[in-house]
């Protein structure tokens, strides 16, 4: 009982922390958002006469400690250098604290699943589960993830959330780096790999950088002449730091250190990099076409769900020798999994391929694409004449395909070029 008192607890703390008041929005924090339970779309867009038959889900994992010491260490390195030369300020002495203060929190759990994305998955759990209770009462559900520890905790708390719905509900789960092509392709796709280091869109995201990325945070911190590059990239690695924290749970407000515009335009640096990297851009439509295995998987369990109602997994798939209906195939990757993948699949918010670099942040934005927790549910549904169709659920949204929230699968197959 003093175990369960103290986990929830630390849950409560978490979630006090997280939605302290902050000056800025929480949008500015990027792709390191919580998830956004506040705005989801809580009825379905179908009637009674369509019947859910399974359901694809594919996500990022939940809210996470910053995933390295490499940015704190770079700048405690550049703070703890100027308060020996007595050359560091108020503002400096006070960021320097707040870098040990992360250390103390994060120290031993770098990149790890924390409590609030715990409790991020365990809702998201739930609310599969209630978006079609039909589907999940008994039967078989298959879930993949990444081999990387939050990733595969993110699997076990959402896979357990949704197995207390039912105890007639069987979950297979499964994770290796075996999956690697399947949901880590940016580290095993060797042309893509190249572009990520040296494609050209560093060019431009290199000048757009030094455009516009503020010096003052960390100029205001040391007390000498620097250049002007370093402070640049310092200032960079602060916006880094500190947009990870309200996931974290360390209640501190960014505006001690950076104004309103000068944080925005870190995050519109932030958000062009991943714009450039992950998804279609005037540079490359290379990121999203490596996402294209993983559309095929749920393109074919589509197939395989409307051309049978009786869909099991076979003996020598996964672990299971289960003959049960399967209701539901579950993957589960990163950011990098999911944002080229909805950007091939051309979801409106996701996929903006023509925009230059001063448009980019008003036409793509990265918190809408993939929060800390995004996903994609895609519920396959029939009529009573075995017509097919499908509904999209991002981040908690109904989508519109050709102005439709219930689109017939053929139509949404013509959408994504792949009936040609």
């Amino acid at each position: 009982m003093k175990k369960i008192i103290r986990r929830v607890s630390l849950l409560l703390l978490t979630l006090v922390a997280t939605f302290s008041t902050y000056a800025f929005s929480p949008h500015l924090d990027g792709t390191m958002m919580p998830y956004d339970f506040e705005t989801v779309d809580s009825v379905v867009p179908w009637n009674s006469d369509l019947k859910p038959v399974f359901v694809n889900y594919i996500a990022r994992h939940g809210a996470r400690f910053l995933s390295s010491a490499k940015k704190t260490e770079a700048l405690k390195s550049r703070l703890e250098e100027a308060r020996r030369q007595n050359r560091i300020t108020a503002k400096g002495i006070d960021f320097l604290n707040l870098l040990y203060r992360v250390d103390s929190v994060t120290d031993g759990h770098w990149g790890a699943l924390n409590s609030l994305g715990i409790k991020e998955e365990s809702r998201l759990g739930h609310e599969l589960a209630s978006t079609v209770p039909e589907l999940f009462k008994e039967g078989q559900v298959v879930a993949e993830s990444s081999y990387v520890p939050r990733v595969v905790m993110t699997m076990y708390e959402f896979c357990h959330s949704l197995a207390q719905y039912s105890s007639d509900l069987e979950i297979t789960t499964t994770e290796g780096k075996n999956l690697n092509p399947l949901l880590r392709y940016f580290t095993t796709d060797k042309p893509y790999v190249n572009y990520l280091e040296q494609g050209p869109w560093r060019y431009a995201y290199e000048a757009y950088a030094q455009a516009i990325l503020p010096v003052n945070p960390v100029a205001d911190m040391i007390n000498e002449v620097v250049d002007s590059k370093e402070l640049q990239k310092l200032s960079l690695d602060a916006y880094g730091v500190l947009q990870s924290l309200r996931a974290a749970g360390i209640d501190t407000d960014p505006a001690e250190w950076f104004t309103q515009e000068e944080y925005a335009d870190c995050w519109k640096v932030s958000n062009l990099k991943h714009y450039y990297q992950r998804s279609v851009s005037t540079f490359s439509p290379l990121p999203a076409e490596c996402a294209l295995p993983l559309l095929q998987r749920m393109v074919s369990n589509a197939d395989k769900a409307f051309n049978s109602t009786s869909l099991t997994v076979k003996p020598n798939e996964n672990t299971s020798s289960s003959s049960e209906p399967l209701k539901a195939e579950l993957l589960f990757g990163h950011a990098e999994t999911v944002i080229p993948l909805f950007a091939l699949m051309k979801l409106p918010g996701c996929y903006s391929p023509d925009c230059e670099p001063d448009a980019v942040a008003a036409q793509w934005k990265d918190w809408e694409v993939s929060p800390l927790g995004a996903n994609l549910m895609m519920v396959c549904l029939e009529d009573a004449n075995g017509n097919d169709y499908v509904s999209l659920r991002l981040n908690g949204k109904w989508l519109e395909i050709d102005g439709k929230k219930v689109i017939p699968w053929s139509t949404l197959q013509d959408y994504w070029s792949l009936t040609h």
